[in-house]
């Protein structure tokens, strides 16, 4: 911060006699003699003062109606890894330096047009930062329009799990003791809810009504189990395929398990050749089965299998075939993938009835309670769906704590990177607690897509980069949330499961264009031919007119690009490192070095939008100002050292930077911290900035050049730190800062 420029006149014939003096020089004199009050001095200035203070805010105020645009374009300039790490700040730090350096040497050697026409060029693509995203904000609507589920419907039955990419199975229990039934049914949003896609009656139980079906999956066949019977029918049609007891008669005709089960059947895996039975005391046995008709119904026992690692007692979740010797089990406490042998510890096909403990090819303990599962081709896939090949697919986990998990297969590579977690999902704060999660293709390309429900939202997260494009109200405890497509339109349907088991709850809303926020850089054609217009106005006013006023404009475009650019690329720690260490750099420049005070110089002869002007009244020229100064710059230093130096009434200098740290901190506030406090924090922090502007402009009144940042950026973090106790807690004291 600089006071006015000021020149006294003095006769360069012979400094060293007593000066003649014209009128001017005799009233500055009267003036110093005086002992002015700071409220006096003041009263003085008050008009630029609170013209640079409003510039101030309004800086700030225009770099954070911008954001959008930066938040929506992913405009950061280290990249979303970039805003916590050390390194970037050194590099900024640097940049500054350089720059600094690089001004004073062709200053000193009187090279000022390479200086001008330089910055101008720099300064050219600096104002396209905040032309293009201002005008894309002033036209274009950034706001999504509100969702809500405007129609909801009710299925009897329980739900047995996902059917297709916008459907689910049911199954109701019927008939009466001694020959229950159930009914099992295909539902689809997109075929209407009026009436399943199919339906299918089967045999349930003696006397266990209360028994839930389970269901497992392949690509082309549902098989399901209720106990006492297993059966399977086509994917899509619902024909009854195959169908086994689980139970033999005794000698009085009672239903009795088969003597190798102990139990009812809990679960069945169908593959090509047998059937793989689940008994409650989780154990494995596979039946052999065969294709002749006279041998239909026929389990022929051959191995059994213990399976300590998953337990049955909480529940099955999920059961899906990967290929035919490897299916994906998912229980509350765990999750694997585990291996569907022929025999059980030999080979020996005339002694094939030895115990042993299950192979595992993969197994995913949970850290709290896994909620929903699914399985499906990867966002991170290296090729679309048409040509992926069928043994590389995704395991998608979510848990009742938040964290979500993906788990890669890969059947092509070798055994002992078959299976790994996919590092690149950093998903666990999406959400607190997960209910649904689903792997989708949204816009049918051929790449995948996720929709991670939970907190009473769904959140429909985009291909390899899992951007969040759209964050929609569902139903707090939804079993399952999916988008259903119809004619190029699309619903929002959520389910759940209501406590007797016995009803479905359906709710769905339309979801239209509107609703989704904009997505990746915003580059419209009439934005960025007024943002373009705009560069080019300012740039031609500044080399033909620079008067103060065009350039406070420009400056003040400049300064809201560079702080919300800022804001966005460092989180408030980093910010704040940064903010510390250029006051640190800034005090040594103009109190050691001094060469700060050279570079200012520098730039105001110059005339470039890299400071503000604060006239104290209209008829101030700064073009007729700075020419005089080079014209009549005479005055020597042994004169200078005798007077009381006394600011000047004419303007008032600020250097952009001065702005622009304060205000990174105001919009890394708003963009990192928890939205319910991040507008309070981001006002107490500007409310610092402009407390640490009043102190200094305690001393600016006085006319001593002052370094500006360490009572700017001490200021602006003060607010942070209380404003962040006040509305958000000890959790302002959490930083994450690494290298």
């Amino acid at each position: 911060m600089r006071g006015s420029l000021r020149r006294v006149m003095t006769d360069g014939a012979d400094v060293g006699k007593t000066p003649r003096q014209n009128d001017r020089f005799a009233e500055v004199e009267e003036e110093l003699r005086k002992e002015d009050t700071l409220l006096e001095l003041f009263k003085e200035q008050w008009v630029g003062m609170v013209s640079m203070a409003g510039m101030f805010v309004a800086t700030i105020a225009l770099a954070s109606y911008m954001r959008p645009y930066y938040d929506v374009g992913e405009l950061k300039a280290f990249g979303s890894s970039g805003a916590s790490q050390i390194r970037y700040v050194a590099v900024e730090l640097i940049a500054i330096f350089l720059f600094t350096a690089l001004i004073i040497y062709l200053a000193k050697y009187k090279k000022d047009y390479i200086i001008k026409y330089g910055m101008m060029v720099v300064l050219t693509l600096a104002l396209l930062y905040s032309t293009i995203p201002l005008a894309h904000v002033m036209l274009i609507d950034f706001d999504a329009e509100p969702f809500e589920m405007t129609d909801q419907a009710a299925v009897e039955g329980d739900y047995i799990g996902a059917w297709g990419d916008d459907g689910f199975i049911t199954s109701v229990i019927g008939g009466a003791a001694g020959a229950y039934n159930v009914t099992m049914s295909a539902w689809s949003v997109s075929n209407g809810m009026d009436e399943p896609v199919w339906s299918m009656t089967h045999n349930h139980s003696e006397n266990e009504p209360d028994s839930r079906v389970r269901m497992s999956t392949t690509h082309d066949t549902l098989t399901f189990t209720s106990g006492a019977w297993v059966w399977t029918v086509d994917y899509e049609t619902g024909n009854l395929v195959d169908s086994y007891a689980c139970f033999v008669f005794d000698e009085e005709g009672n239903q009795q398990p088969r003597p190798e089960m102990y139990t009812g059947c809990a679960l069945a895996v169908k593959t090509n050749e047998a059937m793989y039975l689940f008994n409650t005391a989780s154990e494995v046995l596979r039946y052999n089965t065969f294709d002749e008709p006279e041998y239909a119904g026929i389990l022929a026992f051959q191995a059994r299998w213990s399976m300590s690692h998953i337990d049955f007692k909480d529940g099955i979740m999920h059961s899906q075939l990967l290929n035919d010797t490897l299916l994906f089990l998912a229980v509350p406490s765990a999750t694997g993938v585990i291996h569907l042998d022929e025999f059980a510890g030999v080979t020996d096909p005339l002694a094939p009835r030895l115990d042993g403990e299950v192979r595992m090819a993969y197994l995913q303990n949970s850290t709290s309670s896994f909620t929903s599962t699914a399985v499906g081709t990867s966002p991170f896939a290296s090729s679309n769906t048409s040509t992926l090949l069928n043994d590389q697919q995704m395991m998608l986990l979510g848990e009742e704590n938040g964290a979500i998990t993906g788990v890669e297969w890969n059947g092509s590579a070798p055994a002992e990177e078959r299976f790994f977690i996919q590092e690149r999902m950093n998903l666990n704060t999406l959400v607190s607690s997960v209910s649904s999660v689903q792997i989708v293709d949204l816009d049918e390309n051929g790449f995948t897509d996720l929709i991670i429900t939970g907190d009473g939202n769904a959140n429909l997260l985009w291909e390899t980069s899992l951007q969040n494009f759209g964050t929609f109200p569902v139903v707090s405890e939804a079993d399952l949330t999916f988008i259903s497509m119809t004619n190029d339109s699309g619903q929002l349907v959520s389910i759940s499961l209501d406590v007797t088991q016995q009803n479905i709850e359906i709710q769905y809303g339309d979801l239209q264009a509107d609703m989704f926020p904009l997505v990746g850089v915003q580059l419209e054609t009439i934005p960025v031919i007024i943002g373009l217009t705009v560069t080019l106005i300012l740039m031609i006013l500044l080399y033909v007119h620079s008067e103060w006023y065009v350039v406070n404009t420009t400056g003040v475009l400049l300064g809201a690009g560079v702080c919300v650019l800022l804001g966005v690329s460092f989180e408030p720690p980093m910010a704040i490192l940064f903010m510390i260490l250029a006051a640190i750099y800034d005090a040594w420049a103009v109190y050691k070095s001094k060469h700060m005070l050279d570079l200012a110089d520098t730039m105001i002869g110059l005339r470039l939008p890299i400071l503000l002007v604060a006239p104290q009244d209209t008829n101030y020229s700064l073009i007729e100002e700075t020419e005089q100064a080079k014209s009549k710059r005479v005055l020597s230093d042994k004169v200078q050292k005798k007077r009381k130096k006394k600011p000047s009434t004419e303007a008032m200098f600020m250097g952009l930077g001065d702005i622009i740290f304060p205000g990174m901190l105001v919009l890394s506030a708003l963009q990192y911290l928890d939205p319910s406090g991040a507008t309070a924090v981001a006002i107490s922090t500007l409310i610092g900035g402009l407390l640490g502007y009043l102190v200094l402009m305690s001393y600016v009144a006085r006319g001593k050049a002052q370094a500006g940042l360490p009572l700017l950026n001490g200021g602006a973090i003060l607010g942070y730190f209380i404003g962040g106790f006040l509305f958000i807690g000890n959790e302002i004291l959490q930083f994450n800062i690494s290298w």
